[in-house]
């Protein structure tokens, strides 16, 4: 009768009081199940935890307990990368790798770091950053020459040198190439020496000119040389600067041969350390369409005009140096009195070039030989045309410079802003600063503002990059490593099926014990169940095999991607409002010589259209950043639930709490029960054992965080300091441009707005000039004229003479 009573209680806490009101009095319950009902889900429990086992197995083999590498083998597991990024031609990876290493300490003593400058040298050649390949080069030249790329190296040094014309000791580089080459340099090396021969300014010049000669002339007379038409060209320009023209014109007209003949005679193959080098083809071209220039000019000088001509005709139209052949051919003309071919020649030039400084001084040129052909009016209209295009700017530059007491600090402040540099488009006239930009030294000044400004955005990046991975060490810790994060998830994925295991357990448990249970044990239990029923749907959800995760990655990316697309939607919008701005903007220069707008509202607009412009930027920088949490979150898609742990536990308590009132009653328990649950025990002990393993893996986890958390910070905070220094060195540059990038700027200023002031000045004069000629030419007519009438006069008189005789008779 008690165990009946038992069995209703234990009913009622499972079914519910519904169930024991429909129960009817006069039935029996059903009797409890058995150890035999109850082994089959035993062996199901036994059966999971095999898989598990197994899964566990595979995080301990393939990351806990797999020994990390040490110092000596990340380094050099690194290099191996960069140096497959380098064969590879990933220039940008390659130099970001081997960058890293040659500034970590660690790897100076290593036998790869002459090898890894030499790498890193190179990627910075192959982005045409001959600075800091040169910085690199020097620093590897200064260790001893054990490394295969040291002649290489320096071979490459000299030529960067040659390129950016710096040869602050090349003399002892060359020496320690000869040395190494057994007294003979290879073809690139002996260039580079010669060219610094060719540009020494402490030597006379008769000295210079012997050292260079000498030093161009192997390699001209090298019959396949890679640098041969180079040396060649170089000796002709000894000659000239010898004075022996005639030596210099032979020179030349060697060169001058068609390019085929030259492509023929070049060395194939690399010429130089940069795969983009030029090819011989090209080199060949260029050092033929300056030989005909060239020697133009000479047979010009030495008054062989048809010669001259001959050659200035056979620069190619595609040629840089056309427009100037075309000019220089119609001064020839000139001289020879053919105006009308030389007017001819302008013509072609303001055809190919309208837009080239050029052209002005060929308009000038054009009215001058329309005036020689008494062409008045088409001359007038050329100068007006002249003075039309030139005045304008001129004043409107005069009024700038007027407006200002110290002009040199007011374009030093639009050049030199510590937010970059303002749009110089809209303070100066568009002809005024087409003109200045193609100046070297304003071209060489705007460089320095842009490099200046490059710095400090690129100090700024890695600014903000250094302090998103401190705040991902911080915060998102575990995400911040793939391979951590990826042991991780799959030992939580574990953690979640040895819990799911210890359920069962408790069920079969409690089904077991069913007729052992006091009513206040069954009321405590049921509380406990009740607990754990509020977690039941959240914990189920749990992943708890690899195909669970895989579902849950996807779900996550998938959530991603979705907002990826929206973002790179607005990515698209926000080019093509930037490209409907660049062609307002276009429209505006292109159309200024055929509107009437006032110069003060198109400069009002400019400076509206710029603030849009800079809207758009700081859209797109934050759009940026958008992105890049999206790029954070898609990499961190196996990262555990917010409160996936909490949950977890929470389940794993109220499942211990049903177990302790289980073990309470055991004592009560007959032999079949304590059979079941000495079985129960049995797996509970392998699941334990099991959830040990669990912890000591998450442990090694745990630590191997800390440890690389920790390098990593360090190296960061290294690199946030050499950030301050760089701020420092920055702002020290920026304070040296100060002054000197404005000077820079106004002086070229004042040239340009000398050069229009002379081009009016001359256009001026030239229609004063028409204005003459075609007075003179008229007075010239009228003492013609008159001239005819005396001598018509004349002739009536003596033909008439006889006939007034008679008749003053």
């Amino acid at each position: 009768m008690n165990a009946s009573l038992r069995a209703l209680a234990l009913a009622a806490v499972l079914l519910g009081p519904a169930a024991v009101r429909s129960a009817e009095p006069a039935q029996a319950p059903a009797p409890p199940p058995t150890a035999r009902d109850l082994s089959p889900r035993l062996d199901a429990v036994e059966a999971g935890l095999l898989g598990v086992e197994e899964s566990l197995h595979f995080v301990e083999t393939q990351f806990t307990q797999r020994a990390e590498p040490s110092d000596d083998d990340a380094l050099a597991r690194r290099f191996s990368d960069g140096e497959i990024h380098y064969l590879l031609g990933d220039w940008p990876a390659a130099s970001v790798l081997f960058y890293d290493l040659v500034s970590d300490p660690r790897f100076r003593p290593h036998p790869r770091y002459p090898d890894a400058l030499f790498y890193l040298a190179d990627s910075l050649l192959e982005q045409r950053n001959d600075i800091g390949a040169r910085l690199y080069l020097r620093e590897l030249l200064a260790l001893p020459p054990t490394s295969g790329h040291y002649r290489e190296a320096l071979s490459r040094y000299l030529t960067v040198a040659g390129r950016l014309n710096y040869f602050e000791g090349v003399e002892a580089y060359v020496a320690q190439a000869r040395a190494l080459s057994g007294g003979q340099l290879s073809p690139e090396i002996a260039y580079v020496h010669a060219k610094w021969l060719f540009r020494r300014t402490d030597l006379s010049p008769a000295d210079r000119i012997a050292q260079a000669r000498a030093a161009f002339t192997p390699l001209a007379q090298a019959p396949n040389g890679a640098f041969r038409l180079q040396a060649a060209y170089h000796l002709g320009v000894l000659s000239v600067q010898e004075g022996d023209l005639p030596a210099a014109i032979t020179r030349f007209q060697q060169l001058a041969t068609p390019p085929s003949a030259q492509a023929a005679q070049a060395a194939p193959g690399r010429t130089g350390p940069r795969r983009s080098a030029p090819t011989p083809e090209e080199e060949a071209r260029r050092v033929r369409e300056l030989a005909l220039m060239s020697l133009g000019r000479l047979l010009y000088e030495t008054g062989r005009f048809d010669d001259a001509l001959d050659r200035y005709g056979q620069v190619p139209r595609d040629s840089e140096s056309f427009p100037d052949s075309l000019y220089e051919s119609a001064w020839v003309h000139v001289r020879r009195g053919h105006y009308q071919q030389a007017k001819n020649a302008i013509d072609i030039l303001l055809l190919v070039a309208p837009d080239s400084q050029l052209a002005a001084e060929g308009r000038i040129l054009q009215g001058n030989l329309l005036q020689k052909l008494r062409r008045y009016d088409e001359a007038i209209d050329t100068y007006t045309q002249v003075i039309d295009t030139f005045r304008p700017p001129r004043e409107q530059v005069d009024a700038l410079l007027s407006s200002h007491s110290d002009p040199v600090a007011y374009f030093d402040r639009l050049l030199v802003r510590a937010d970059g540099p303002l749009d110089m488009r809209t303070v100066l006239p568009h002809l005024v600063l087409k003109y200045a930009t193609t100046q070297r030294e304003v071209a060489d000044a705007v460089r320095t503002v842009e490099d200046i400004d490059s710095g400090r955005r690129g100090r700024s990046e890695a600014a903000v990059i250094a302090q998103r991975i401190l705040h991902a060490l911080d915060t998102r810790g575990l995400e911040t490593f793939p391979e951590l994060q990826e042991a991780n998830t799959r030992a939580d994925a574990v953690d979640t099926a040895l819990t799911q295991a210890e359920a069962e357990l408790v069920r079969v448990e409690t089904l077991a014990m069913q007729a052992v249970l006091t009513p206040a044990e069954l009321a405590r239990l049921t509380e406990a169940q009740h607990a754990r029923a509020a977690l039941e749907r959240r914990f189920s959800a749990l992943p708890t095999s690899l195909k669970t995760l895989e579902d849950r990655r996807e779900r996550m990316q998938r959530r991603v991607d979705a907002l990826d697309r929206e973002a790179h939607r607005l990515d698209f919008e926000l080019q093509s409002l930037n490209a409907i701005a660049a062609s307002i903007r276009k429209w505006v220069e292109d159309s200024r010589p055929y509107r009437q707008t006032p110069s003060d509202e198109e400069r009002e607009f400019l400076v509206q259209l710029q603030a849009e412009v800079q809207t758009l930027k700081d859209l797109k920088a934050e759009l940026t950043a958008t992105r890049a949490r999206l790029a954070d979150e898609r990499n961190a898609v196996d990262t555990t639930l917010a409160g996936e742990r909490a949950i977890r536990t929470a389940y794993a308590d109220s499942l211990r709490r049903e177990y302790a009132i289980l073990r309470e009653a055991e004592p009560r328990a007959d032999a079949e029960v304590l059979a079941t649950l000495r079985r129960t025990q049995g797996v509970r002990g392998r699941l334990d054992g099991l959830r040990e393993r669990v912890t000591t893996a998450r442990n090694v986890v745990r630590e191997r965080l800390e440890r690389r958390g920790r390098v990593i910070r360090e190296k960061v905070v290294a690199e946030q300091q050499l950030l301050e220094r760089y701020e420092a060195e920055v702002a020290t540059v920026s304070g040296d441009a100060r002054q000197l990038v404005g000077r820079i700027a106004y002086d070229s200023i004042r040239r340009v707005r000398q050069q229009f002031y002379d081009l009016v000045l001359k256009a001026d004069v030239g229609v004063v000039d028409v204005a003459f000629n075609e007075k003179q030419d008229k007075t010239t007519a009228i003492q013609t004229l008159s001239t005819q009438k005396d001598e018509a006069l004349r002739e009536l008189d003596a033909e008439f003479q006889d006939v007034l005789s008679e008749v003053k008779e």
